[in-house]
């Protein structure tokens, strides 16, 4: 929807993907044989920047919708699909065609070994229906596991739109519900409260609904109650900078005991923490830090791209630092940052090109029919 531009959200895409792209560098890392790194915070943070995006993703739709029904007294289920069709689709299943084919023709002639960890045609079937959160839990997906997170986005569209549609009148009472029933559950299944089998239990943990739904709540706060909360405690300097230097401490060097997200109600308390950093950059006026930069913003524009396609790129170099010996010749004291530099260079080249011949095209679609 045209006039939804908030600030400093670009930017927060952008360290989100960044921190998705250098955790799964690191593994790399690791499989050609350098550990040094494997166990530091900075470098473990994949899936918590995921759940960042599952949080914001539920803010950006509960608060879209709530302007679309101050607007049509109603929302279009139609239109709502189409926008997520035209934004999450073509690059979903390029990546889906790329990913079948390397692991399927490529790597094998590049190794003179079958590369497949999945047999292809519940895979495929999987993919298309946009179950690779299912297929990354049954089977090892290599390059197209990042997808998994797709699949939770589409799962959480699928019913969203229709219960706002269908409660739009009891917004706060709906987010509310749905806040205490996915944290439960998630919390449940967490815990193993139930005789739950391990496949079925990691399928229902990468359904992270309670995210979405804390993210809508500080959606509806956003629309509903801005100047009550521009003037809360929640939007002092001193707490903006509490929550800064609660999520940089956890990112950058973790939390006592917690070098790596291991309790439920850790994920809770970070899931609140994002809705507090986003709000409180795209309602306040004077945010304690000013994420409206340029480079970040564009970034954080092509975030998806980068997301999409840094384990393409990360494929390659590994094979490339594999034939050529890289570790061995350079050493990995040099390696390691360079790998990096080539990682985020080449992702960001790639999803440039992919968002400006690709993605900006659709974009234009879905802004001339939804």
């Amino acid at each position: 929807m045209k006039g939804s531009y908030l600030k400093g959200l670009n930017t927060m895409r952008f360290f989100a993907a960044f921190f998705v792209i250098i955790s799964h560098g690191q593994i790399s890392l690791n499989k050609l044989g350098y550990m040094r790194f494997a166990n530091w915070a900075v470098f473990n943070r994949g899936g918590d920047a995921v759940e960042f995006f599952f949080t914001l993703s539920g803010f950006l739709i509960t608060y879209l919708l709530q302007k679309e029904i101050a607007r049509t007294s109603t929302v279009s289920i139609r239109d709502f699909y189409l926008r997520r069709v035209f934004r999450i689709w073509p690059l979903y299943f390029l990546v889906v065609a790329i990913g079948f084919l390397g692991l399927g023709v490529v790597i094998p002639r590049l190794t003179g070994q079958p590369f497949f960890e999945f047999p292809l045609v519940p895979g495929l079937l999987m993919f298309i229906f946009f179950l690779p959160n299912l297929a990354s839990t049954l089977y090892p997906t290599a390059l197209l596991h990042p997808l998994w997170s797709i699949g939770v986005e589409e799962q959480y569209y699928l019913f969203w739109a229709p219960l706002v549609k269908k409660f739009k009148g009891r917004m706060i009472r709906l987010i509310g519900v749905f806040l205490v029933l996915t944290a439960a559950w998630f919390a449940i299944v967490y815990y193993r409260l139930l005789p739950l089998s391990s496949t079925v239990r990691d399928f229902f943990i990468s359904q992270k609904f309670y995210a979405m739904a804390t993210g809508g709540l500080f959606g509806w706060i956003f629309y509903n109650r801005a100047e009550q909360y521009r003037d809360s405690l929640w939007a002092r300097p001193a707490t903006q900078w509490l929550v800064i230097g609660l999520l940089g401490a956890y990112y950058l060097i973790g939390f006592p005991g917690h070098p790596v997200v291991e309790d439920a109600f850790l994920h809770f308390f970070l899931s609140g923490l994002y809705g507090l950093l986003i709000l409180n950059s795209a309602l306040l006026e004077k945010p304690a830090v000013n994420l409206e930069r340029k480079p970040f913003i564009y970034l954080g524009i092509i975030s998806y791209g980068l997301y999409m396609y840094h384990m393409l790129v990360d494929y390659i170099l590994r094979y490339t630092c594999i034939k050529l010996r890289l570790g061995a010749r350079m050493g990995f004291t040099l390696l390691t940052p360079l790998y990096f530099i080539l990682l985020l260079t080449g992702a960001v080249l790639v999803s440039s090109l992919s968002y400006k011949y690709l993605e900006s095209y659709f974009l234009r679609l879905k802004e001339r029919y939804a």
